[in-house]
């Protein structure tokens, strides 16, 4: 008698089915757990990369704006005042750099003015003075720490914002001895008056501040 042979076919096919759809969604399943801690990691070494970073491509995006907000930039020297063209090349180059060391503004000095003091220092003193068309927030290369931000303006990163900047008053001589050469003083317009704090650029990181004087140079080379 002749045995009947079973067909496997139909079972054989709906086990390899099965089979395969539990392989694609095991291997789902592990390819998203991969790809997520992955990129949890990558994007906590960014993080760690970015916090504390004190380069200037913070500034890239706040730069342009704040030379757009130029109205005029006047140089004062010997008693005389000169107004520069800013559509001339050598204009654009300084109204570029000055607004640059507006943002890399990293140390506050110690000073009180007067309006007297300002009209004396644009008298005696050798001073490039910057105007806005109208009070704008600067932001600057000083960070702050967490526990002093209730009390001082930063941006989303913890850098300080000088607030409604009107004008500002780069030292490039120091006639009167004041020690006051490479400073910058910076106006606020606040009650509808103009108060000054006094600010520099410290390139040392640590130790005795050593104040970044190349600028006024820069300023020279454009002036001849």
């Amino acid at each position: 008698m002749k045995m009947k042979t079973k067909n496997w076919t139909p079972k054989f096919i709906v086990l390899a089915i099965v089979c395969f759809l539990v392989g694609v969604g095991i291997g789902l399943i592990g390819y998203h757990y991969f790809s997520q801690t992955t990129i949890g990691s990558t994007m906590a070494v960014y993080e760690d990369l970015t916090q504390g970073n004190t380069s200037t491509n913070w500034q890239i995006t706040k730069i342009e704006p704040t030379k757009e907000m130029v109205e005029k930039i006047v140089f004062y020297e010997d008693g005389k005042q000169e107004i520069i063209d800013l559509k001339s090349e050598d204009g654009k180059g300084i109204a570029s750099l000055l607004t640059r060391k507006l943002h890399e503004l990293n140390l506050q000095a110690t000073c009180v003015f007067s309006e007297e003091d300002i009209r004396e220092i644009k008298q005696k003193d050798r001073v490039a003075e910057l105007i806005f068309k109208k009070p704008i927030d600067i932001t600057i290369s000083q960070w702050t720490e967490p526990e002093e931000r209730y009390h001082i303006p930063v941006d989303e990163k913890g850098y300080r914002i000088l607030e409604n900047v009107e004008t500002a008053i780069f030292i490039l001589e120091d006639n009167q001895e004041r020690g006051l050469e490479a400073h910058i003083l910076v106006g606020h317009r606040v009650e509808g008056r103009i108060g000054y704090s006094c600010w520099a650029i410290n390139i040392k990181e640590e130790g005795k501040p050593e104040l970044d004087k190349s600028w006024i140079d820069g300023i020279n080379r454009l002036m001849k």
